[in-house]
């Protein structure tokens, strides 16, 4: 799977999770729970990417 379809699938489940939520805690706990969760993994998608170059050396 690409990170493409890596992120929808994750997108995709926190949605609905946060989609319970609004039920529960209201439409704006969800929406702010929604954003808060996809900046943390958008963050770690983006120091996680492994580098162009190879560092090997000998």
């Amino acid at each position: 799977m690409n990170k493409w379809g890596e992120r929808f699938v994750i997108y995709t489940a926190l949605a609905v999770l946060c989609g319970m939520t609004a039920a529960f805690a209201g439409t704006a706990a969800a929406l702010w729970s929604f954003l808060q969760v996809l900046a943390v993994i958008e963050l770690i998608y983006w120091i996680a990417q492994p580098t162009t170059k190879s560092q090997a050396k000998g």
